[in-house]
């Protein structure tokens, strides 16, 4: 930690003094203090963290932008466990430093319509609001499950072709796939997702993550064209890489004991499988509505699962289809108005979230937002919700919904206070209906400078 910390430091002030010179430097960033209590089961205080992300971003001579920014995560309850421990100041102040965006960008690079930009990047793409079927590149970081759109950066180089003022040619190439960021608790869902019934039960999981392996096939690329034409932002993607959710594709149940009751250890392999997209959007404004579309095709590996339950007398094998190598379709729809008054409204229908995949498993969602702002803007009122459907024409057990109620406070500008939380529920069957104990209330404040 403390290298890289250093290192942090070194390259910053190397920035700094590098391009002070061209009198074009700007330090800026955020810092979030946040603060939750869950609902399950009795109120108590989740040892949620908080976010300090500064950021410095250089031009030189107008032609070539340098951004790096840091990410802390900082935890304000003790990691101490034993008295030895106590001698230690990083366990009573656990944290977790990373290096969040860390690239270059040339304008012109080699001709006048090329832009070439290098290192740990967000790449962006789609016009659908949070909801992107297009948008493959970057993993998810659903750590905080109030906010499931977030991403996180990954080295990639990318150039930008512009053959007009109107048109764009985008190309991608990122060495490997990263998994995403999880909140505590969920590794575990994974490890367990699709595992047979055993006649013992399970008492403990051991997941493992086998990553891509960094070599020159398992890079990812794609290729995007975007411009607008007869009023209409357009764009046409290709995308050849891994999914960003993993799927397990072996379970292991071992147990010592040949007594039929007796308790298996399970033991769990996943992996990102690899997929190629074909994607499009398109986004307008009629009459003051914001309205989009978007969707891809997916083409995933078929992904074959094996199942070993090993015992002292025997051993049992089975195989079984875990993800067919069908094609299938995600798509978002949805518009926005603000309204007088201060009201603005956002809806969107979802076929398939990031956390879903293969044809015949994707849920609908209509995903919506109101908001008012009061007190000559300083206050806004808002609710974001979510229906889920998981299968049409069956309503029992497949029926979810997920609400984000919020108050923000604004006393100056670049500063929110915001109280909100996170109700979810539904039948078994559905995404909401599993996240039923993540039930959550929130006081936050954040600053940007």
């Amino acid at each position: 930690m403390c290298r890289v910390v250093l290192l942090g430091l070194v390259f910053v002030v190397a920035l700094w003094r590098g391009a002070h010179a061209q009198n074009d430097v700007r330090f800026g960033g955020f810092v979030q203090l946040d603060r939750r209590v869950t609902l399950a089961d009795s109120l108590r205080l989740a040892d949620f963290y908080n976010v300090f992300r500064p950021e410095l971003s250089a031009s030189f001579e107008g032609r070539v932008d340098v951004v790096v920014s840091l990410d802390l995560r900082f935890y304000d309850f003790t990691g101490v466990e034993s008295t030895n421990e106590l001698e230690e100041a990083d366990q009573h102040f656990p944290n977790t430093l990373t290096v969040w965006e860390a690239f270059a960008r040339v304008s012109e690079f080699l001709f006048d319509p090329l832009d070439l930009t290098i290192g740990k990047q967000r790449i962006q793409w789609g016009t659908a609001d949070g909801l992107n079927p297009t948008d493959r590149f970057n993993a998810y970081d659903v750590s905080d499950l109030t906010d499931f759109t977030a991403r996180i950066p990954v080295w990639a180089v990318r150039g930008e072709y512009y053959p007009t003022a109107d048109w764009r040619v985008e190309a991608v190439w990122t060495p490997t796939a990263h998994g995403p960021v999880l909140p505590p608790g969920m590794g575990g869902m994974f490890a367990s997702a699709g595992a047979p019934v055993l006649s013992a039960p399970v008492a403990s999981w051991e997941p493992h993550f086998e990553p891509p392996s960094p070599r020159f096939g398992n890079s990812q690329y794609g290729l995007k064209v975007a411009g607008r034409a007869a009023g209409l932002d357009l764009a046409v993607s290709y995308f050849d890489g891994f999914d960003g959710i993993p799927l397990v594709e072996r379970f292991a149940f071992v147990t010592t004991d040949s007594s039929p009751a007796s308790p298996f250890v399970g033991h769990t392999w996943s992996t990102l499988p690899r997929l190629r997209v074909f994607g499009a959007d398109v986004a307008t404004e009629w009459r003051g509505i914001g309205l989009w579309g978007e969707g891809a095709v997916v083409f995933p590996s078929e992904i074959e699962v094996v199942t070993d339950v090993l015992t002292p007398d025997h051993s049992v094998r089975e195989r079984v289809i875990g993800l067919e190598g069908q094609p299938y379709t995600t798509w978002t729809v949805g518009g926005d108005y603000t309204f007088g008054g201060g009201w603005y409204l956002n809806l969107q229908w979802a076929h398939g979230l990031f956390l879903e995949r293969g044809a015949g498993q994707l849920h609908d969602y209509l995903v919506g937002s109101l908001e008012r702002r009061l007190f000559r803007g300083t206050m806004t009122i808002s609710v974001e919700g979510a229906a889920e459907l998981a299968q049409w024409g069956d309503w029992s057990d497949h029926l979810g919904y997920a609400v984000f109620p919020a108050v923000v406070y604004s006393p100056v500008d670049n500063v929110d206070v915001s109280v909100g939380g996170l109700l979810a529920g539904g039948g078994g069957a559905t995404l909401f209906g599993r996240w039923s104990d993540v039930d959550q209330i929130y006081v936050r404040v954040k600053a940007v400078f």
